[in-house]
């Protein structure tokens, strides 16, 4: 087999990872579907794809700018740098693209999940200057309803803090799944009283049939206790959050808040840990 030209190759390593796109752009360019300037909107278009990808198809074509195979002539207007190239890189990301929807699955697939602070905000600032941007990271208020609304037969949240605004979604996510077990795991502070946004919603949540459940357990030979800390939004034994967003304000209207979803075997690994968490926590007391 005749090796790949050097050019050729890197684009491809550039382009592979965002197949999904980049294989019916290439394809739509390398028939010439680009020739002149095209604005944003007419290149999903001519590619088959739905406006909603505007953002990853923009994405990507920051990307082929990179290696030479694009060129950005306005903030939305664009062109084939390079036709050749286009011509050589479609099979190539076809394949890509066949093979990750119809033959390849992942033992495990892992998100990136993020919470950005509100503007005007250093970080999410920085984040966006780079090439990648937000691409790709999933948001932690999307997510979460999400995981719910999947969830078949067991819903879990567990988190260790929860104040009214972390209560009011707690409730909603409840409302949204269809599993019949329904789980919160919080945990009692020093003074051994609920957490302060619970007493609100307890009513609300018992009515939905969710276990509000205590891990604080006071160990009788030795000083402290057993507790934890941390954050888990979990659907049955497939699909899991795992990250630093607890159920209050701060985490969704204030700081940066970082995590992972995972589905697969990792998930039900992590649901064996929450089976034994509710087996050894006590129901909440009241007040």
């Amino acid at each position: 087999m005749k090796p790949l030209d050097h050019d050729i190759w890197v684009a491809f390593k550039a382009l592979a990872p965002w197949a999904e796109v980049g294989a019916p752009v290439c394809r739509a360019a390398a028939s010439n579907a680009y020739d002149s300037t095209t604005e944003l909107r007419h290149v999903c278009t001519r590619a088959g794809l739905s406006q909603a990808k505007a953002s990853e198809v923009e994405r990507l074509l920051i990307i082929g700018e990179s290696v030479g195979l694009f060129e950005r002539m306005s903030p939305l207007r664009w062109r084939t740098s390079k036709h050749s190239l286009t011509v050589e890189l479609a099979p190539l990301l076809t394949g890509v693209q066949l093979y990750k929807s119809d033959i390849h699955r992942d033992e495990n697939t892992v998100d990136v999940v993020l919470t950005k602070p509100p503007a005007p905000s250093l970080i999410a600032e920085r984040l966006e200057s780079m090439l990648k941007g937000s691409w790709g990271l999933l948001d932690t208020k999307e997510l979460l309803p999400s995981i719910a609304e999947v969830a078949q037969n067991s819903f879990t949240v567990m988190s260790p803090f929860m104040d009214e605004v972390g209560s009011k979604i707690v409730v909603n996510l409840f409302e949204r799944t269809l599993a019949p077990e329904r789980y919160l795991v919080l945990r009692v502070g020093s003074d051994g009283k609920p957490p302060p946004g619970l007493a609100g919603v307890r009513q609300v949540l018992e009515s939905l049939g969710v276990q509000v459940l205590n891990f604080r357990i006071d160990k009788a030979d030795s000083p402290g206790n057993e507790t934890f800390h941390a954050k888990v939004v979990l659907a049955d034994v497939t699909a899991a959050y795992v990250g630093s967003s607890n159920m209050h304000r701060w985490s969704f209207e204030y700081s940066l808040e970082l995590g992972l979803y995972v589905q697969g075997k990792v998930a039900s690994r992590i649901s064996d840990i929450l089976t034994a968490v509710r087996a050894v926590s006590g129901r909440m007391p009241v007040g």
